[in-house]
């Protein structure tokens, strides 16, 4: 396992209809400090190279960001930062300043449910940001994200940008030509555009079923492993075939210290553990968490989340 999700904030300044901090009422926090060295502790012990400040929130509204990141310089992990650009303005430099940071990822396609001026105004700081990395940061990967191919709604939007993008770095990227097995377009250096197609976010009931009722939910002792004694016929009932890249290349701590097996687990659908109780390790290695990365192993999903993950079936 080489990367660690840390969501040092579900905060976030947009309200985008496609993800979940847009949609759903929640308490939104920051995650503190000492939870926050409990977590890139917790990466270390666990030989992870790559930590990500993402799974909900943007992460530069942060008030202790440049702490954090300060932080990661003390340590032999790399950040990947996904943010939605709207503050690079006021960030970018220490971005830039941190030899920790590795990557920078631009959600570009949220600008495309903004006023029309707006949106405009963040593209330009964000196109801005990379005409300097490339100079400062040449070491700097920076993707432009345009997660929306498909969507009529941003064409438009699509268009525009693909254009600034001509005007900025003299690149032409013509559209047509993403597909599933090409999504990344080289612009120049380490910047590029990554294109893909909207995925609905996975996600279980109160009543801990999933969206199209399908599928019952386990209660978590169902995934135990025989090893502790525990019987449930339930088990394999309803296993559906896909696999996913969670519990193998990366894990994700949500802000209150949760440990839950992907990226997407925004609501915590699969607590392993809390990294406030529990070094990492134990947590990844819990008779729930081997179950289910045995299952993806086999390609079977397992638990009633990942049956209603869209997201996991571009994993073949």
């Amino acid at each position: 396992m080489n990367s660690v999700y840390i969501e040092i904030t579900n905060v976030c300044n947009l309200h985008c209809s496609f993800c979940p901090c847009g949609k759903e009422p929640a308490s939104r926090t920051f995650m503190d400090s000492k939870l926050f060295e409990d977590c890139i502790a917790g990466a270390q012990e666990i030989d992870a190279t790559n930590v990500y400040f993402h799974v909900l929130g943007e992460p530069t509204l942060h008030p202790g960001f440049a702490h954090y990141v300060k932080k990661l310089e003390l340590t032999p992990l790399k950040l990947t930062l996904t943010t939605n650009g709207t503050t690079i303005e006021r960030t970018g430099h220490q971005i830039l300043a941190s030899p920790s940071v590795r990557q920078v990822n631009f959600s570009t396609h949220a600008y495309a449910e903004l006023p029309r001026e707006t949106a405009e105004r963040h593209l330009q700081n964000v196109l801005d940001f990379c005409s300097l990395a490339i100079v400062e940061r040449p070491d700097l990967y920076i993707n432009l994200r345009l997660w929306n191919v498909g969507a009529k709604e941003a064409s438009s939007w699509n268009s525009y940008m693909l254009m600034r993008i001509h005007e900025t770095f003299g690149v032409d990227i013509t559209p047509g030509h993403f597909c599933s097995r090409h999504k990344s377009f080289n612009i120049t250096g380490r910047l590029y555009l990554h294109e893909d197609t909207r995925f609905e976010w996975p996600s279980i009931d109160e009543r801990g079923e999933s969206r199209d009722n399908k599928f019952t939910c386990w209660h978590d002792r169902a995934l135990l492993s025989d090893a502790e004694g525990v019987k449930d016929e339930r088990i394999g009932k309803e296993i559906v075939a896909g696999t996913c890249r969670a519990l193998d290349t990366h894990v994700a701590i949500l802000h209150d210290g949760r440990v839950v097996a992907c990226c997407l687990d925004h609501s915590g659908q699969i607590t392993l553990g809390h990294i406030g109780e529990q070094s990492l390790a134990e947590i990844i290695n819990s008779p729930m968490a081997l179950n289910i990365k045995e299952g993806f192993a086999q390609h079977e999903l397992r638990h009633p989340f990942c049956q209603t993950c869209s997201f996991c079936k571009r994993f073949k």
